[in-house]
């Protein structure tokens, strides 16, 4: 066999993908049954939860303006280390129009480790944060895309808040480095939730949480398996652990801190949307903030969130140029693995 087949002849030439459809045809029945049964159980299980805590609403659109942040990432891990790009966007929409009145990027190299990934993630959530701290005072509500829960993290004691972010990037060892970027973090979160409580909304559109029906699938996926109207679920307060806040001065305001999550879907069969907001909401509250969010609205999703999505979002043709400039080229033919590269 010639060492150099091009990947249509490497598809004709294996069977197991032909035995996976052969097996998936002949055990339809099986397989959707199955489904239907655990379906079935499924709600059993939590139909009472629904019936308590999930409210069909048709939301009555009230208009506001917003300030959508986002940011995107890109990371190319190589055996002597890595390269990443990050942005991040602050869109001011004043009700009519537009604007991206904030925009920030940052180049990483990061030295052979296996914490690249989370570092990014890190730097990105930094240039996030810092953004709403700098344009949150242009709207009436400043949307971040992700949960209020997951942009905490847990700190680790004993790490410096005062580093310039700068600084934080030339420390030497990744750890160090991580969990300074979180401190960094933390404090900032500090800083937005003291002035602007309230009035940030963390939106999730894939949350995995599941303490509202504790099931082992998440209530994301709960509720849009069993339910298919416009509503609400009435709020949950959460406090935040003291144990994951670093103890400093600037992380003050976390300490003791407690937030309210609910889900919410906008139009009929929409995604289910999780919400997280600073302080204690009651179910008023949480209309109020659909019909706020019914405003802007397209297909079941804030426009702002998904058009400053878009804007930061590194594209595969990005992905291509970047690599292109730092001139790195892929080995092989365009079907070649990217585990290999």
């Amino acid at each position: 066999m010639k060492q150099k087949e091009t990947v249509v002849e490497l598809r004709r030439l294996s069977q197991t993908i032909n035995k996976a459809y052969e097996e998936l045809v002949n055990n339809y029945s099986e397989i959707k049954n199955k489904i239907s049964v655990y379906s079935e159980n499924l709600k059993e299980k939590v139909q009472d939860e629904i019936n308590r805590s999930w409210r069909t609403y048709t939301p009555a659109p009230k208009e506001s303006t917003f300030l959508s942040i986002d940011g995107g990432e890109f990371l190319k891990e190589f055996r002597v280390g890595s390269v990443a790009v990050v942005n991040a966007e602050a869109l001011l929409f004043d009700g009519e129009n537009y604007d991206a009145v904030g925009t920030t990027s940052k180049i990483l190299t990061f030295s052979p480790g296996n914490l690249a990934k989370e570092r990014t993630s890190e730097v990105m959530a930094i240039l996030e944060v810092n953004l709403a701290i700098e344009h949150a005072d242009k709207s009436e509500f400043v949307l971040m895309d992700g949960s209020f829960a997951k942009k905490l993290e847990k700190a680790k004691p004993g790490y410096l808040i005062s580093n310039s972010l700068d600084e934080i990037l030339s420390m030497n060892g990744e750890k160090e480095m991580l969990y300074t970027l979180i401190a960094k973090k933390q404090a900032q979160l500090a800083q937005l939730i003291s002035k602007y409580r309230g009035n940030v909304l963390w939106i999730s559109k894939n949350s995995k949480g599941n303490d509202l029906f504790n099931q082992n699938i998440s209530d994301v996926g709960i509720l849009e398996a069993l339910t298919e109207e416009p509503g609400y679920t009435l709020p949950i307060v959460h406090n935040v652990d003291p144990n994951t806040i670093i103890n400093s001065e600037e992380t003050r305001p976390l300490n003791g801190l407690q937030y309210s999550s609910f889900y919410l879907r906008l139009d009929k069969n929409a995604k289910v949307l999780k919400v997280d907001i600073v302080g204690i909401i009651n179910e008023q509250q949480a209309k109020d903030i659909l019909d706020i969010l019914s405003s802007v609205s397209v297909n079941g999703y804030p426009y702002p969130l998904l058009k400053v999505h878009f804007d930061v979002k590194v594209s595969r043709e990005d992905r291509r140029r970047i690599l292109q400039i730092i001139g790195v080229r892929k080995r092989g033919n365009s079907w070649w693995p990217n585990q290999l590269f």
